[in-house]
């Protein structure tokens, strides 16, 4: 007797990311400081993000993650409009800050950068001093009115970003000659100083050493009192770590947002499971 029954074949993720129409699990908030609604992204004639919703709450910290090149990077850039200074980038859709079009055409994207602050991989501190990396955007901002107001900012903003111990006999010497670990808190100093609402991190630990490491992960923690914090990064363990709320992205489509512990024990969709066991990317 011929077995005439067929085996089926597995799908690839090729079709299973064809297949994704809708972001599954949770996207949206109640209490929404960023709200993005149907974003898409074109690099010229290549689109690079593809229908994105996706809320952020207040004093909250979501992790982006995927594979290389899967759009992460691009959507928070979007948050703050640094794909503006990218000549053939198009930005569509909804983006809201506080129920207001970051892309309106009234909107000042410097003043919408002092609200959104970013911090990015590799550290960039200006080469000046300690004091006037930190310093910098509260005098271009016009923030403070006399010397002993801009001495309290700035030794306030490296006490937040959990550096002024650390500095403040060499206030006046190069930013540029701290290591790796300090010079990236001396940039979330810069970015704090200015008084943001939000903080967008492009993977800010991923140049750095565990120890290192270590230190941006209880600096985040400790943030989040008084900041938004959205954070792309690479490592499941990190965002594991930092955040509330983890989005999954895949060539360019948002497939899942939850819960962090949910998403990483739990996922709902098929593509998120084998990104979190490893099986690609």
């Amino acid at each position: 007797m011929i077995d005439t029954q067929i085996t089926k074949k597995p799908k690839t993720i090729a079709e299973i990311h064809a297949e994704h129409k809708k972001t599954v699990g949770q996207p949206f908030c109640k209490d929404a400081k960023f709200s993005t609604r149907n974003v898409d992204v074109f690099y010229g004639d290549k689109q690079a993000i593809f229908d994105v919703s996706l809320d952020v709450g207040k004093h909250e910290v979501v992790a982006l993650i995927g594979p290389s090149g899967c759009g992460k990077s691009t959507y928070l850039r979007c948050l703050n409009r640094m794909n503006d200074t990218i000549d053939i980038c198009r930005v569509t859709g909804q983006l809201m800050l506080d129920g207001e079009d970051i892309y309106k055409k009234s909107q000042d994207p410097v003043l919408l950068r002092a609200r959104v602050g970013m911090v990015f991989q590799k550290p960039n501190p200006f080469p000046k001093s300690i004091y006037d990396n930190v310093a910098y955007g509260p005098r271009i901002h016009g923030l403070t009115t006399n010397k002993a107001e801009l001495d309290e900012v700035v030794e306030l903003s490296l006490t937040r970003a959990g550096l002024f111990d650390e500095v403040k006999d060499r206030l006046h010497e190069p930013g540029t000659g701290l290591s790796g670990g300090q010079q990236q808190r001396l940039c979330i100093a810069r970015t704090i100083a200015v008084q943001p609402e939000v903080i967008l991190m492009d993977e800010p630990a991923s140049a750095l050493d565990p120890i290192a490491t270590a230190k941006i992960e209880e600096l985040i923690h400790e943030l989040k009192e008084n900041y938004t914090i959205v954070i792309v990064t690479h490592s499941m363990q990190q965002a594991a770590r930092v955040s509330q709320r983890t989005a999954y992205f895949h060539l360019g489509k948002l497939i899942e947002v939850g819960d962090t512990n949910q998403v990483f024990t739990n996922p709902a969709h098929e593509l998120t499971e084998k990104y979190i066991t490893g099986r690609f990317g």
